[in-house]
């Protein structure tokens, strides 16, 4: 008889079509924390979630792996991520990094941020020379022209955050003159320190200098990123895309 025979075929077609049908896992590069976008110890964030959405509408599967900034290009490099969230094409030039950039999953409304009793003069991007500033990880090579970074760091005015939900407790603490931040993340800091007591919030001046920052993917391949793309667009044309923005309290910033 041939049973043995025919019964190591079909559980080889059944193991063959189960791989099949199981959902790619794609490995992306983020933050360890840039609340409400990343949330800190593993959990989701807006940018989870939108990515999640997206290639779920793909039948793929996101794996967020969280780490430094320095850590996440190192593993990319090294092809242990498949994409890298937040890289626009001026951070992937000076980083060297292959691979192509997606659609904007969001924007990044950075501004400057001070405390208001302070009046501090500053009108455009140069004038941060004078004070202490602290940016999100990674901002020395997304800055526009205008700041000089590299001065301000050997003069010791200038430090990057790994976790931003440190940055706004710098600045009433004393610490630095400046934070540099999107308006989401800061004003999420604002609120995880003074959830209730707004009356009693320290008086905060917002300088608009920086532009709008668009948060796109760098894909290894660049087939999934065209495919990724597609979903992302159509994400933003449905109500789901407010939702997420709305279920943390915020406004969507495409």
């Amino acid at each position: 008889m041939r049973w043995p025979l025919i019964k190591s075929a079909v559980l080889l077609l059944g193991l063959l079509l189960g791989s099949a049908g199981a959902a790619r896992t794609v490995y992306v590069g983020f933050p360890e924390a840039i609340p409400p976008w990343v949330q800190p110890g593993g959990r989701d964030g807006i940018a989870i979630e939108l990515l999640r959405s997206a290639l779920q509408a793909e039948g793929l599967q996101l794996r967020p792996v969280q780490q430094p900034y320095a850590r996440r290009l190192q593993a990319y490099r090294r092809g242990q991520l498949d994409a890298l969230y937040d890289i626009g094409p001026q951070q992937q030039q000076h980083e060297q990094l292959n691979g192509s950039i997606s659609q904007p999953l969001h924007s990044f409304d950075n501004v400057a941020v001070a405390l208001g009793r302070r009046q501090l003069e500053i009108e455009q991007l140069g004038d941060l020379a004078r004070w202490r500033v602290m940016a999100w990880d990674g901002a020395g090579t997304a800055l526009p022209a205008g700041y000089d970074r590299l001065l301000a760091l050997a003069d010791g005015n200038y430090l990057e955050a790994g976790n931003q939900g440190h940055q706004l407790v710098n600045l009433l603490a004393g610490r630095v003159d400046v934070i540099l931040s999107d308006r989401l993340i800061f004003e999420w800091q604002r609120r995880q320190l003074y959830p209730a007591a707004q009356d009693h919030t320290p008086s905060l001046r917002i300088y608009p200098l920086l532009p709008p920052k668009e948060a796109g993917l760098l894909f290894r391949d660049s087939g999934l990123r065209a495919r990724v793309d597609a979903r992302i667009r159509a994400l933003k044309a449905s109500p789901q895309y407010q939702a997420i923005f709305a279920r943390y309290g915020s406004e969507a910033q495409p």
